[in-house]
């Protein structure tokens, strides 16, 4: 749950800062070619994670809401239960 909201955030910081340099520079950002863009967005998202670390206690709460869903609709479907190891071992002993 929280690698869900990690992934959130950062696919959010990118847009965010590409948009922020267009506002203040009038130009996308050519993160390719142009090491001054690159260094710029990564300023801008660089500034907003430490924005975002007084927000570390929300996320980490909105990881641990996520979590029920996460094991009933991921964890459960991939079969990283550990359920079966436990039953075996039961049944053995």
């Amino acid at each position: 749950a929280y690698v869900l909201t990690e992934l959130a955030f950062w696919a959010v910081a990118f847009p965010v800062a590409s948009t922020a340099l267009y506002q203040s520079t009038g130009h996308w950002p050519d993160v390719i070619n142009d090491t001054t863009d690159r260094t710029t967005v990564l300023g801008f998202i660089f500034a907003g994670a430490n924005i975002a670390r007084l927000l570390v206690p929300l996320r980490l709460g909105a990881a641990l809401a996520l979590a029920p869903w996460v094991d009933a609709n991921i964890i459960s479907k991939v079969g990283g239960d550990g359920d079966e190891k436990k039953d075996s071992a039961n049944e053995n002993a």
